[in-house]
């Protein structure tokens, strides 16, 4: 359930900020996200690449819907004729790629930090 939530948080999180912020603030709201509630790493990368994964992939699709050329053609002919869906997912792995190390890099300033605060 706390996986669950927290990739909630990162999918709200991460589309809220980038309305304001730059593309790259995934990688913070996923820092922030698993910092706070996750401590084990792999749940924490898995958290924020997913989480990023579908965000980003649903928000490629809406936008290459709303344009009169659809920007996936034109990137899978620079791509040599992918499919548009391939452009998608490719999109996402980027961003899940960086919301997953941003996770990664929380779980481990939470381990960090823990481990600190107990040889005081």
């Amino acid at each position: 359930m706390k996986i669950v939530l927290s990739i909630i948080c990162v999918i709200l999180g991460s589309l809220i900020c980038q309305y304001f912020l730059p593309w790259w603030i995934v990688g913070l709201v996923s820092f922030v996200v698993c910092y706070i509630f996750l401590s084990n790493k792999w749940a924490a990368f898995g958290v924020g690449s997913l989480g990023v994964l579908v965000l980003w992939i649903v928000k490629a699709y809406l936008a290459d819907q709303n344009f009169d050329v659809p920007v996936s053609s034109l990137l899978a002919s620079l791509f040599g004729q992918i499919s548009a869906s391939a452009v998608y997912f490719l999109t996402g792995i980027t961003g899940g790629l960086i919301g997953g190390l941003g996770g990664l890099l929380g779980s481990w300033t939470r381990a960090l930090s823990i481990q600190n605060t107990s040889q005081k």
